[in-house]
């Protein structure tokens, strides 16, 4: 979730808590201010008929107002207080039952006591509380609404500085000799942000070149003297007067060299994955590229009598390097070719954006968790340096490919598909 999206719901779920308790809270007193301003006018009404009962005496035991209202007859004994209730009666305007605020005392005129029973309808004050609530809740969604997309928009603001960082991060390459520079943005959080961004850049950057050219120049002095040892071991072979066990023992160490030669060569070619050297993309036609590397290991497939069946049934293509697209597939078939057996089977297909690249071995199934470390070796073989299906995996991880290892009928089986 964005910070920017869990932001706007924090807010969203605080102001609608405060203006739903400020809700609550104006309704009962709005309530409040009706029910005071009923009991005010029933006071008035009440002040009046006193007034007018203590000037004139009824002359029957019962009267009624016409809009029933009122209600006055005589009674035996006097109340000594003022008694509100809430009460239904038929309103003949309405015809039907509304609610009243009933108002019931006592008088004393003309040597006699009468009970006098006023009658307020509350329907006006409760229509008029409903029209001011509804009108409220209208208001509350439209002002949440507003300060909803008001703080999108000021967040929106605020943060464009962040994402312009951020998009300048996300298209630096380390390679490249352009210095990074970020413009004042007058926050001062985040000018310290890109000023820290830019000295941890430039350090990056240095470090990485100091890297790039120690690889480059110890795997230099290396190759150099490895290629005069095997040069010098080359030309001792040719010496007629060595006898057996000295010839072989040149040979392991002239073999040796090789290895070593080879060795210093991959684990250069790792450390330049690894560092993402290899700037250059485009387009590649992995089956062609497949198809390629079967023509030319045509004949070695031939000398172990292995059948390959090719299924290029869809096109795969990879953005990749052109160089490493070519190293990783000739590191795949060649690893299912050197570990194949003789009439063994060696089976290719293309479908669905994915390469498998499958194959008979004399071994079982590998530890697929420790397959793609360097030096994995799982077999005694002295062919491999153990540094193939890593670095492999590692240029597949490079640009965002799984290659993933599993094993089923006798067969292991080598798939590379793009990242879901």
């Amino acid at each position: 979730m964005k910070l920017q999206t869990k932001i706007n719901i924090r807010f969203l779920g605080v102001t609608f808590l405060v203006f739903s308790f400020a809700g609550v809270l104006f309704y009962f007193a709005l309530d409040k201010v009706v029910d005071q301003n009923i009991r005010e006018m029933l006071e008035s009404r009440k002040a009046y008929i006193l007034l007018n009962l203590q000037q004139n005496t009824p002359t029957s035991e019962s009267i009624e107002s016409p809009d029933h209202s009122i209600f006055i007859k005589r009674t035996e004994k006097m109340r000594q207080y003022t008694v509100f209730s809430d009460t239904l009666a038929f309103d003949q305007e309405e015809k039907e039952l509304i609610p009243f605020r009933k108002m019931t005392f006592t008088v004393h005129s003309g040597g006699q006591f009468y009970e006098v029973i006023l009658l307020q309808s509350l329907l006006e004050s409760e229509d008029l509380l409903i029209v001011i609530v509804s009108f409220m809740v209208v208001l509350f969604v439209l002002v949440l609404l507003a300060l909803f997309f008001l703080n999108r928009w000021l967040s929106n603001n605020a943060w464009k500085p962040f994402f312009k960082s951020l998009s300048v991060l996300n298209n630096w390459k380390i390679g490249e000799s352009q210095v990074v520079s970020f413009d004042r943005t007058g926050i001062s959080e985040f000018d310290q942000l890109n000023s820290t961004l830019e000295n941890m850049m430039q350090k990056i950057r240095t470090d990485f070149v100091n890297l790039k050219e120690f690889t480059e120049n110890a795997s230099h002095e290396i190759q150099t003297p490895l290629a005069i040892i095997k040069s010098k071991l080359e030309m001792v072979l040719q010496d007629k007067t060595l006898d057996d066990q000295q010839h072989q023992r040149i040979r392991a160490a002239f073999e040796s060299t090789i290895r070593l030669s080879k060795l210093n060569e991959a684990l250069l070619l790792l450390s330049k994955i690894e560092n993402r050297q290899f700037v250059k993309t485009s387009e590649i036609d992995i089956c062609a590229l497949v198809q390629s590397k079967l023509d030319y290991l045509e004949e070695l497939f031939s000398l172990k009598q292995i059948e390959v069946t090719v299924r290029l049934d869809n096109q795969v293509v990879f953005r990749m390097n052109p160089l490493l697209a070519d190293i990783l597939i000739n590191n795949l078939v060649s690893n299912a070719l050197r570990h194949n057996i003789e009439n063994g089977q060696f089976i290719i297909s293309c479908a669905n954006q994915e390469l498998t690249i499958s194959n008979t071995s004399q071994h079982g199934e590998m530890d697929g968790s420790r397959l793609f470390l360097r030096f994995a070796k799982q077999t005694t073989s002295n062919e491999s340096n153990g540094l193939g299906l890593a670095i492999a995996y590692e240029i597949c991880k490079n640009y965002h490919l799984d290659l993933n290892y599993s094993y089923s009928d006798g067969m292991h089986h080598m798939k590379i598909s793009k990242k879901s």
